[in-house]
C-alpha cells in the first residue's frame, strides 16, 4: 500500500512538474512571437525611414524652385470669369443649336479662359485670337485637301500653324488644336468651309460678347486691337 501510494504521489509530483513546464514554454513562447513581430515592425520602420527621407528631400527641393508671380485673386475677378465664360460659350451654344450649324470647337474652350479671365494676356488680344484661329484653320484644311491625313501631315500642320502665328505676331494657343482638328477630320467634313463656319463665326460671336462683357464689367480689354 506505502508503495502505491508514493508512486501516485510521485506521479503527481511529475505530472505538476510537466504542466509548470508546459505553461512556460507556451509562456516563452508567446514572449518569443512578440519579440519577433516587434523584429518585423521596427525593420520595416527602417524600410519606410528611407522612403520619407526621399518625399522630404523631393519636398524641400520643390519648394526651393522659384515661384511665379501671381496677380491678386479677388472675388469679384472669379465672379466676372465665371459668368463671362458661361455668357459667351453658352451664346454660341445657344445659337448654334438654334440654327442648327456648328459654330463650335474644342479649342473655343480653351480660348475661353484667356478672353474671360486672362484677358490682360498678350496671348488673349482680339488679333491674337482672330488670326491665330485662322490661320490654324486655314493651314488644317489645306494639307488635309492636299495629304490627306497621316502621321506626318498632322505633325507638318501642327507645325506650319505655329510657325505662321509666330512670323505674324498672332500666337494664340488653342489656335493649334483648331489646326489639328482641321486636319485630322478634313474641316469636321466640310472642307474649305470649315475656316468660315465653325471656326471665324464661332470666334466672332464669343470675342463680341468677351469685348462687351468686359466692357461693361470696366475691366481693361482688349488692351490692344492688333
Amino acid at each position: 500500500m506505502l508503495k502505491r501510494r508514493k508512486s501516485a504521489e510521485v506521479k503527481k509530483v511529475v505530472d505538476v512538474k510537466f504542466e509548470v513546464k508546459e505553461s512556460l514554454e507556451e509562456k516563452e513562447g508567446c514572449f518569443a512571437g512578440f519579440v519577433r513581430i516587434f523584429k518585423k515592425s521596427s525593420q520595416g520602420g527602417k524600410r519606410i525611414m528611407p522612403i520619407t527621407e526621399g518625399i522630404n528631400k523631393i519636398s524641400a527641393y520643390v519648394k526651393k524652385l522659384p515661384k511665379a508671380p501671381q496677380p491678386e485673386l479677388t472675388a469679384r475677378e472669379v465672379w466676372l470669369s465665371l459668368w463671362g465664360a458661361l455668357l459667351g460659350i453658352g451664346i454660341t451654344a445657344l445659337l448654334a443649336f438654334t440654327w442648327k450649324c456648328p459654330m463650335l470647337l474644342g479649342s473655343f474652350g480653351s480660348t475661353a479662359p484667356l478672353i474671360y479671365c486672362a484677358y490682360k494676356s498678350p496671348l488673349a488680344q482680339p488679333r491674337n485670337v482672330v488670326l491665330g484661329h485662322f490661320l490654324g484653320a486655314s493651314i488644317g484644311v489645306v494639307i488635309n485637301d492636299f495629304f490627306g491625313v497621316t502621321w506626318w501631315s498632322i505633325a507638318l500642320t501642327v507645325a506650319l500653324a505655329i510657325i505662321l502665328m509666330f512670323t505674324t505676331y498672332s500666337i494664340h494657343p488653342p489656335a493649334g488644336a483648331t489646326a489639328y482638328v482641321a486636319v485630322q477630320t478634313g474641316g469636321l467634313g466640310v472642307g474649305y468651309w470649315f475656316i468660315l463656319n465653325p471656326t471665324m463665326l464661332g470666334i466672332f460671336i464669343m470675342l463680341t460678347v468677351a469685348v462687351v462683357f468686359n466692357k461693361m464689367s470696366k475691366r481693361d480689354y482688349p488692351t490692344h486691337w492688333y
